[in-house]
């Protein structure tokens, strides 16, 4: 009878086994597979009549209202898979992937915009000068003529740019993806990037055949590299939703002033540029940060020493 108490208590002072997760490989097919899931969302427009009515109209204004709305389905999506496969097949709390809305989000968040934006209009603004990359394949609409207030099409356009896409996509890969694999976090940064420019083998930007699907990659694998790195360094997500729509933002200034350009050219060049931005941040990484990553995660508040 002596021996009882002294056996649970000692099996009540043993650490909790970790929960298990799915192998990695495994990991990067669920977040592939959800992306490919939340991307596909917005066809569920088609069943919800006032969506599709609206999409339908002549009128601009009402098209824009639609699309602007639509755009929070895909997010919705994005947000709740990164959610489920966070606390699901990580067992980790939700901020742990990055999303914590705080003053060093909106200090990413700035960042990331800030340097995406002044990439893309700079380099618009040289391949004009040099006569490169005309967009023949692109036949974008004007929103301008058709009487929508600018309110709207401004609402419009940042909806675009970070609601149906950056906001998103950067809360699976970079929120979920990156911290998920960060035990090994340089690994991490490339799987990241290469699982989500595999994804845009089936974008329509202009591609005109086969070599094109191909060579379009290099702009997503650019800027997804650009957004990993930055994201390490100032330990938010938000980082990487700046320089996402921030990237969609420039095209959308470039677009409006008539700089807009497109072609394998303009998509190597912008891969390479948004590569290399990447690369030099990386570079500002400290081994002891590196550790820090691999041991707490990337998105954990600074350690104080």
């Amino acid at each position: 009878m002596a021996t009882q108490p002294r056996t649970a208590a000692s099996s009540q002072s043993q650490p909790p086994q970790p929960r298990r997760r799915p192998p990695g490989w495994a990991r990067v097919v669920l977040a592939l597979v959800a992306f490919a899931a939340a991307g596909s969302s917005p066809l569920l427009a088609d069943i919800i009549p006032p969506l599709r009515d609206a999409l339908a109209s002549d009128d601009l204004v009402p098209v824009l209202s639609a699309r602007t709305v639509l755009s929070l389905i895909p997010l919705v999506f994005y947000l709740l898979f990164t959610a489920v496969l966070t606390r699901c097949a990580d067992h980790r709390p939700l901020r742990a992937a990055g999303l914590t809305l705080n003053r060093r989000a909106a200090s990413a968040f700035l960042a990331g915009t800030g340097l995406a934006v002044l990439i893309t209009v700079c380099l618009a603004v040289v391949f004009y000068a040099l006569g490169i990359g005309g967009a023949p394949g692109l036949k974008r609409p004007d929103l301008t003529a058709g009487g929508a207030p600018v309110w709207l099409v401004l609402v419009f356009i940042l909806s675009r740019c970070y609601v149906l896409q950056g906001t998103g996509e950067e809360a699976l890969m970079r929120g979920y993806l990156l911290q998920s694999l960060s035990d090994r976090p340089g690994r991490a940064v490339w799987i990241s990037t290469l699982a989500f420019t595999s994804l845009h083998l089936i974008s329509q930007g202009g591609q005109q055949n086969v070599a094109d699907h191909v060579f379009y990659l290099a702009t997503p694998f650019g800027f997804a590299l650009a957004a990993a790195y930055l994201s390490l360094v100032m330990r938010s997500v938000w980082a990487g939703v700046g320089i996402h729509g921030g990237l969609h933002l420039g095209n959308a200034i470039v677009q409006m002033v008539g700089l807009e350009a497109s072609g394998p050219i303009v998509w190597i060049v912008t891969g390479v540029v948004f590569s290399g931005v990447g690369l030099v941040i990386a570079s500002r990484i400290s081994k002891q940060r590196w550790a820090e990553i691999a041991a707490h995660g990337p998105y954990s508040p600074p350690i104080d020493r």
